[in-house]
């Protein structure tokens, strides 16, 4: 594996985890206050976390499951995304106007990374074997 496809995968064995780390850092001192709701988000975000992680290993041993997975975490993680920074229960550092931009970037992200899943000739290659 190389190229780009070796890209997304560090993105999806690294980036999720590390913003859902970040996520339960900032949260725990006042996960008792926020309640249910907060407990339910960081669970969806640990869900999506554990799902890149999964996804980057079935991509790195070209497991036929691999750009399928790939391709559902990237949308899993772009909801959240989008999620955490209009209709979020945890503490967040986003200023008010900075919002949808950010949830452009994250949306045009993920979209990327599917097209590139969807044409390229090296991930249909790879799985078609």
């Amino acid at each position: 594996m190389s190229g780009w496809l070796l890209i997304l995968s560090i993105v999806l064995y690294i980036w999720q985890p590390v913003t859902f780390a970040g996520e339960l850092l900032m949260s725990m001192g006042s996960l008792g206050m926020r309640g249910a709701p907060a407990v339910i988000e960081l669970l969806a975000h640990g869900g999506s976390a554990g799902l890149s992680i999964a996804a980057s290993r079935a991509l790195s041993n070209q497991t036929p499951a691999g750009p399928p997975m790939a391709a559902i975490a990237l949308v899993v993680a772009a909801v959240l995304g989008v999620q955490s920074l209009y209709w979020s229960s945890l503490p967040h550092n986003t200023m008010p106007g900075d919002k949808l931009p950010l949830a452009v970037l994250t949306v045009a992200h993920s979209t990327a990374w599917l097209v590139y899943l969807r044409r390229s000739k090296r991930v249909s290659a790879m799985w078609r074997e």
